[in-house]
């Protein structure tokens, strides 16, 4: 796998990547500890379906459904490749999830794959190497452990849902947020992530794009049980004659395992998948550099 001129070395369980000019580490993720009172702060309770989910006693615990202009513009623009497919299917045809933003479910989701509490080091690391002093402006009273933010400290914020209910640090985030140098370290951090799976679904040998972004957008949330491993969907379809028809079978596999959580959702995902390839030529950057995907966007800041 090419990770856009990329050099590794490993240091204290940290994976160090150069990226173009600049060095973006690979921070380990934090727990996401989530504690109902007397030991948290989080609440857990029934949503709408029945189903229990984890919120902020603060709110908002919800982020509106709208159009995000940067996510449309890397999802239509040439040089970014495969991976503006990606970010449009995995955000709901950009409308799902959005660069800026930022409400209570699970504590804290926030940014363009809706991260949760536990890929803040990695986030917040990407941010610092875009702007050093933009991020000690507004994170550097955060405690750190080897260079980044530490995860013990990530756990216990999330647990006493400090990430909405603090002021102070609910202010840092939203400020945040609304930087063209936040947005374009959410952006290398999601093209990061998208090629680590793409590397991780690698042995499935799949040769196609629209297989392999499918996997890629499938990864994420894809529950862990039997029915819904890649693996296991790839071997019961695999004597279908193309791979487009075998990967069609794959994606069934996925909507019969409700492997997003339930029927609807998983068949909303499936949906979007195959909606951006109808009609569409396969695109001939699969591993865009963070320089192509930045300079499709007009207004970082919009």
């Amino acid at each position: 796998m090419r990770f856009i001129l990329l050099v590794l070395t490993f240091v204290a369980g940290m994976v160090t990547t150069t990226v173009e000019g600049f060095a973006a580490e690979q921070c380990p993720s934090a727990a996401q500890c989530r504690e109902t009172p007397p030991e948290g702060k989080l609440i857990h309770k029934a949503n709408s379906a029945g189903n229990r989910i984890w919120t902020s006693p603060c709110g908002p615990n919800t982020f509106p459904s709208s159009d995000d202009q940067i996510c449309l513009e890397i999802a239509a623009c040439p040089q970014a490749g495969a991976f503006g497919k990606f970010l449009k299917a995995v955000s709901g045809q950009c409308k799902q999830k959005h660069f800026n933003g930022y409400f209570g479910l699970d504590g804290l989701t926030f940014g363009i794959l809706d991260w949760t509490s536990s890929n803040i080091p990695g986030v917040l690391k990407a941010h610092e190497a875009r702007s050093p002093s933009e991020y000690q402006r507004l994170f550097g009273t955060l405690p750190t452990k080897n260079g980044c933010v530490d995860t013990a400290w990530v756990c216990k914020a999330n647990r006493e849902a400090a990430f909405m209910c603090d002021s102070a640090l609910r202010e840092s985030f939203t400020s945040a947020l609304a930087t063209s140098d936040f947005r374009k370290a959410e952006m290398d951090y999601a093209l990061k992530q998208y090629e680590e799976r793409l590397k991780r679904y690698e042995a499935l040998g799949l040769k196609t794009e629209y297989g392999n972004t499918a996997m890629a957008v499938l990864a994420n949330n894809l529950k862990r049980t039997n029915a819904c491993k890649p693996s296991v969907w790839k071997a019961a379809c695999s004597k279908k004659p193309t791979e487009r028809e075998v990967v069609d079978c794959m994606l069934q596999k996925y909507i019969d395992g409700t492997c997003r959580g339930s029927v609807r959702g998983s068949r909303e995902r499936v949906k979007v998948i195959k909606a951006l390839f109808e009609g569409e030529s396969e695109s001939t950057i699969i591993y865009p550099k963070i320089s192509e995907v930045e300079q499709c966007v007009t207004n970082w800041s919009r």
